[in-house]
């Protein structure tokens, strides 16, 4: 994956101690579907514990994706994705990139995963943008294989989860790449799990062309 690089303690330095120190790293009970915070009085001692929507996702016939994310999705770090995805901050992308390469390092040996890919951005969005947000966290082997191809796609911050749950599946298997998916375990990256759809749509199309695992992490949930 082609990658800008710049100097990562100077990353570090864009933010003040106060705001590193505000996002929220996920801990405790936590929804081994989807990776969201439990509620504290829930005990951890279940490894299968899931939550009510991906207890939906079950019952809609998916596998659930065992997503793992380092923090919580609040105001701190929808502040940080608003500096760095929507407005464009690339100096921002290395903040959480050792931290992302950590969590799909460990990923990758503990699902014994054959192939890392990214969710990619419509070409209109990378044209707009400049950089796909979540290459810069992704390991040196990972594939692009997926495209996007429905061009009426919006952006999933501007829909409701309603409207996000019922977006129809934008991705296809990029030309020439399906063999490297078939028989294969994938981790799939993306930057925020908000209602699931993104990585669902995803899955279906890794599992339709033959992938044999569908797992995926992101830096928030």
């Amino acid at each position: 994956m082609g990658q800008l690089i710049f100097n990562r303690s100077q990353a570090k330095q864009l933010l003040c101690p106060a705001c590193l120190k505000s996002f929220a790293y996920l801990n405790g009970s936590l929804c081994s579907g989807c990776g969201r915070q439990l509620a504290d009085s829930i005990p951890n001692e279940n490894p299968l514990l899931i939550c009510s929507d991906c207890q939906l996702w079950q019952n809609q016939g998916y596998h659930l994706l065992g997503h793992q994310a380092l923090y919580a999705y609040d105001e701190p770090l929808k502040e940080y994705m608003s500096r760095y995805k929507f407005m464009g901050d690339y100096r921002l992308a290395t903040v959480f990139q050792k931290e992302m390469r950590q969590l799909l390092r460990r990923l990758v040996k503990k699902q014994q995963i054959d192939l890392v890919i990214p969710i990619p951005v419509s070409e209109e969005r990378f044209l707009q943008r400049g950089f796909n947000q979540v290459d810069p966290w992704l390991l040196r082997s990972a594939k692009a294989v997926l495209e996007v191809v429905n061009h009426n796609k919006v952006d999933q911050s501007s829909l409701d989860r309603a409207d996000r749950l019922n977006t129809p599946q934008p991705f296809v298997i990029a030309a020439k790449k399906t063999e490297l998916v078939a028989g294969k375990r994938v981790l799939v990256v993306d930057d925020v799990y908000t209602t699931g759809r993104t990585l669902y749509h995803a899955a279906d199309c890794l599992y339709q062309a033959g992938a044999r695992f569908v797992t995926s992490a992101s830096l928030a949930r």
